[in-house]
């Protein structure tokens, strides 16, 4: 009996319907025999798998698809209507170097070979054209292969024929396996290879490497600029002093000449850190930012400044002083003084802004000097409002009396309009003038005092000519 048992659980495992579902299993399956042998309470459901009908809306097949004639067309066409032939001689150069994946099917003692000859290829016999080319694709090429001094300038020129990110790369291994000597010499002879190195340690924030290669290759100018923004990037007032102290003294004991306008910068700068450091303009000082321009330091000093007619040259902060000291030109030190004074409105002080002793003469009084055209003082105190008595006082200082008058018209003086008419002998406008005047004003008996004066001038004249 159990034999019995035995024998048929074990025809029952071995029978073909009770073998297991593989996706892998390439024997058809009857689908028709599954739905027969399902149970009578689902007959409606057999009859679907009887039929196949879940398979009838399937009308085109992976298995049906004839791709026979498409597949002829590819074997039929040629790979050099698809890439060119420079292209294809690219693609199998670079399968020739980075193509590292073994074949199958291999043996270990060819493995060992081809894994030898990649090695020997790699390293002892270095392709120039390669490397440069995945180097200027940014790919990652060993540069270690190329050995002699030799070889490594022919694998720079050839990135620098072509430019890109490459160069860095190439002269970074330079520096890397080559002495000082030697990559200095490379340099030197490759001015485009200086300059693109130049331009790395610049943005890599190596300054004192930067200004090493600029004072090695003869560039001291570049070299004294750069080392006055290291030193002006200073935090400290201390740390900026010290290193302005420094350069300064280099340079005058190197014997290296740099341009007087470096020399007169430096000097300035230094200058000016002792005004702050001293803390000589006060609390206004520190209203203008941590790097005010001198300009605005001048700005302050005149606000601080009680004192015009007689300025204490002794004193750090005093305006005239201090623009000496940072070599601010006579023009910009009247034009930042004339505003400040305007804009305080203290217009008694413009005078002795202007006022200079003659050098020849240093008993003469003092006289009236302005280093900027004249116009543009009187516009700017136009602008800024002034009182007509502050701009006839510079307009009265104008020599050229057709350009007086013009200038007065327009900034509405009427005084300095009635001197310029005066002085180009206009009788008839000034008596068209005098009518468009109010009554009784100053205007009109100022207008009326310059038509006496004129009148009796020309009846003087006329008098000496009938003498003669």
């Amino acid at each position: 009996m159990e034999s019995q048992f035995d024998n048929t659980d074990e025809n029952y495992w071995n029978r073909s319907s009770r073998a297991a579902f593989s996706f892998d299993d390439e024997d058809d399956v009857d689908l028709g025999d599954v739905g027969a042998r399902t149970s009578t309470g689902q007959a409606s459901q057999s009859s679907k798998w009887d039929n196949n009908a879940i398979f009838n809306d399937d009308t085109i097949s992976e298995a049906s698809f004839d791709n026979s004639a498409a597949l002829g067309t590819l074997n039929h066409l040629s790979i050099k209507a698809i890439l060119s032939d420079e292209a294809l001689k690219l693609v199998l150069q670079e399968q020739a170097v980075d193509d590292h994946v073994m074949p199958k099917g291999v043996t270990p003692e060819e493995e060992l070979k081809l894994l030898r000859r990649q090695i020997q290829s790699t390293l002892y016999s270095p392709n120039l054209e390669l490397t440069a080319q995945k180097l200027l694709h940014g790919k990652v090429a060993p540069l270690e292969m190329f050995k002699s001094l030799l070889e490594k300038r022919q694998l720079l020129d050839a990135v620098l024929a072509n430019g890109g990110d490459a160069i860095i790369g190439v002269l970074l291994f330079l520096k890397r396996t080559l002495n000082a000597t030697q990559f200095h010499g490379i340099l030197q002879q490759r001015p485009k290879a200086l300059e693109h190195y130049l331009s790395y340690l610049r943005q890599s924030g190596d300054v004192s490497s930067y200004i090493d290669m600029l004072q090695r290759f003869g560039r001291h100018q570049e070299a004294a600029l750069r080392q006055f923004q290291a030193a002006m990037a200073c935090n400290e007032l201390a740390t900026r002093k010290q290193q302005l102290q420094r350069l300064i003294d280099a340079y005058a004991s190197a014997g290296v000449g740099i341009i007087p306008l470096y020399e007169q910068v430096f000097h300035s700068a230094l200058k000016l850190q002792l005004v702050r450091e001293k803390d000589a303009l006060g609390d206004l000082s520190q209203r203008l930012g941590d790097e005010p321009t001198p300009i605005e330091l001048l700005y302050v000093c005149c606000s601080q400044n009680k004192n015009w007619k007689e300025q204490d040259m002794l004193k750090i902060s005093s305006p005239q002083r201090f623009a000496a000291d940072q070599e601010i030109s006579p023009a910009q030190y009247e034009w930042t003084a004339l505003n400040e004074r305007a804009q305080a409105q203290a217009y008694a002080d413009l005078e002795c802004i202007f006022e200079r002793v003659s050098g020849w003469h240093p008993l003469k009084s003092k006289q009236f000097h302005i280093s900027f055209d004249l116009t543009l003082a009187v516009q700017r105190l136009f602008e800024l409002k002034a009182p007509a008595t502050v701009l006839q006082l510079f307009l009265s200082k104008m020599s050229n009396s057709p350009e007086k008058l013009v200038l007065a018209q327009r900034v509405k003086c009427i005084k300095a309009v009635i001197d310029a008419m005066v002085s180009l002998k206009q009788q008839q406008e000034l008596q068209q003038l005098k009518q468009t005047l109010p009554d009784r004003s100053e205007e009109q008996f100022y207008c009326e005092n310059a038509l006496k004066s004129l009148q009796s001038k020309r009846w003087t004249t006329d008098n000496i000519k009938l003498k003669l």
